[in-house]
């Protein structure tokens, strides 16, 4: 940008507009008035900028190890304990029309009225006493060893569709993250199977970056679960391979699909 007699501040690079020499009494600090005040000002910094720099490194800083995240991954099922690719199939097509019955209901408005009041979608000891009926709650207090009474048992409600369809996703993934840490908690149960394969139904695609991370981490418990299982007999089997399968293979989670 500078004129010829000022190429050597500029090295190789050519120059783009015309420009005058700074003035002998050119004041940096003012501001520029008008366009070639301007073009002065970015001269006058071009040359303050010197032609070479260095930095003087700290070594010890250079050796500072680095943290590496390591991916997880799904823990191995025992032989003959995953279903086979039919089954797979056909439990995903079974599935597709559950999903397919639950959008034409939402989307006809006719949707059934819940049988019971339903909690508000950030009460999470509602839900779960909606879920378990108190049986989480005693299991609780067992799991401390607490002495006081314990409450008289209240069965958990099935996940009807008149439940489900009330509820709004936001729910959905609420309880769906609440499950998750309830299985954290208390391990697998034959309720909380029907939950998971009745909100995964209800969840609505795309996922969202949190909701998909806490299906793969449900699912990655589930595969977990099925590898401490003792026998391929055991009733939690067959609701596990559900839960993977779906997460898996449904809400393309590759790398946690049964082969």
């Amino acid at each position: 940008m500078a004129s010829d007699s000022d190429s050597s501040d500029c090295g190789i690079l050519n120059q783009a507009l015309p420009i005058a020499k700074l003035p002998k009494n050119y004041k940096p600090n003012d501001a520029p008035a008008s366009a070639e005040e301007y073009l002065h000002h970015v001269v006058w910094e071009a040359r303050q900028c010197q032609a070479v720099v260095t930095v003087d490194l700290e070594e010890h800083r250079l050796n500072k190890p680095i943290a590496v995240v390591q991916k997880q991954v799904k823990a191995a099922a025992p032989d003959g304990f995953t279903p086979s690719l039919e089954s797979q199939q056909n439990l995903l097509a079974s599935f597709s029309k559950l999903r397919a019955h639950i959008a034409n209901l939402n989307a006809s408005g006719r949707k059934p009225k819940p049988p019971i009041p339903l909690p508000g979608i950030k009460k999470r000891e509602e839900w779960c006493k909606l879920c378990f009926g108190n049986s989480f709650q005693l299991a609780l207090l067992k799991q401390s060893h607490q002495d006081s009474v314990q409450p008289q048992l209240i069965e958990g409600k099935q996940p009807l569709l008149s439940i489900l369809l009330n509820i709004k996703q936001k729910g959905i993934e609420n309880l769906l993250e609440w499950h998750g840490q309830w299985l954290e908690v208390l391990g697998f149960s034959e309720a909380q199977g029907r939950w998971f394969y009745s909100l995964l139904a209800c969840l609505e695609k795309p996922l969202t970056p949190e909701t998909c991370s806490q299906i793969r981490h449900i699912a990655m418990m589930c595969a977990r679960i099925r590898a401490s299982l003792e026998t391929a007999d055991h009733p939690h089997l067959p609701q596990l391979n559900v839960i993977i399968c779906i997460v898996a293979r449904y809400f393309c989670q590759e790398d946690l699909v049964d082969h």
